[in-house]
């Protein structure tokens, strides 16, 4: 880093407490940094969630306090868009991810941080625990070890006869090591066989499509990896044409065409996240504040995708998922 850089986010820093701590009592507008990967018009949902959070703990934007957005998807990298919101005199950074967090936190910004949508902020460095993060960074995880195996067997209850599964994951991914040593075990605990297909970019998704084919897998499950999430898309137009059921993290799939998804409510984690944000800008400090972990989960299935799939969903199975979309 620049020693201009660094010299000007130790100031905004030092700066940003006491800015946020006098805003409301002083008619301040606090300022805010949103950094997304996609884009606005993407992401509408669960930006929403998360200004409609804000304004249940009394924050109007545009009035109360100015949001500043940064998408990746929009142009430029995480790297070069949180470089750019660090030199900014900002009360708080709101990174929605993993990748996201991490390259906020490589800018060396002592700004507070507040995360959603990481899986393991201990492993990357984030936090020194989720009961005591210790540093500037707090906010809500998805910690999904426990998800992996509740996927799998309702994935084979979705897909009678299964036996082996794909796993579509991005080997550059911060946790793909220790998260793919856990999806096998998962699969070995359901009696299943786990194909993995790796993947570093779009321009890799036909050909990983075409492997788990050659291998005769019955469905796959996606890494919650934002390489997918944000080209979603592209894999449920690959997973139909091969007619291959999968399972996916969030409702953003099914939502987009794809068959089930299970994991934490999305719209729930960016709401929570806004609490944090309040607190923080109450003068609460980041490293005082747990990471939360997720309290609300939502099955969703699309019948639609089952009916293209040749698949016929039980009805005791639709009358447990939190969302049918027809």
């Amino acid at each position: 880093m620049e020693r201009r850089a660094f010299i000007s986010g130790i100031t905004v820093g030092l700066l940003a407490a006491p800015l946020a701590a006098e805003a409301q009592q002083a008619g301040k507008v606090a300022r805010l940094a949103y950094l997304s990967y996609g884009t606005a018009t993407t992401n509408a949902g669960l930006r929403k969630a998360f200004v409609d959070g804000l304004r249940d703990h009394g924050w109007t934007e545009d009035k109360s306090i100015a949001i500043e957005y940064r998408w990746e998807g929009a142009g430029g990298t995480f790297d070069v868009l949180a470089a750019e919101l660090a030199r900014l005199p900002l009360n708080v950074i709101f990174a929605v991810n993993t990748p996201a967090s991490l390259a906020t936190k490589r800018t060396g910004t002592t700004l507070p941080v507040v995360f959603a949508q990481v899986s393991e902020p201990v492993a990357i460095g984030l936090v020194d625990s989720l009961a005591r993060p210790g540093r500037n960074f707090t906010g809500l995880t998805t910690i999904n070890r426990e998800l992996m195996s509740k996927r799998l067997e309702l994935l084979k209850e979705t897909v009678p006869g299964l036996t082996r599964v794909g796993y579509l994951a991005n080997p550059g991914y911060e946790v793909h090591k220790p998260q793919l040593t856990e999806m096998n075990t998962a699969a070995r605990g359901r009696g299943l066989t786990l194909h993995l297909a790796e993947v570093r970019s779009p321009a890799e998704f036909e050909g990983a499509f075409a492997r788990m084919a050659a291998a005769h897998v019955g469905a796959f499950i996606v890494q919650q990896d934002d390489l997918f999430v944000g080209n979603r898309a592209l894999l449920v137009e690959l997973a139909t044409q091969r007619r291959m059921p999968g399972m996916f993290v969030f409702s953003l799939y099914p939502e987009a065409g794809g068959l089930i998804s299970y994991g934490a409510h999305a719209e729930d984690l960016y709401r929570r996240a806004a609490e944090y944000v309040d607190r923080i800008l109450r003068g609460a400090k980041p490293s005082d504040l747990p990471v939360a972990r997720p309290t609300k989960f939502e099955l969703v299935i699309n019948l639609k995708a089952a009916k293209a799939l040749g698949l016929t969903i039980p009805p005791s199975f639709l009358q447990r998922a939190d969302q049918v979309i027809e």
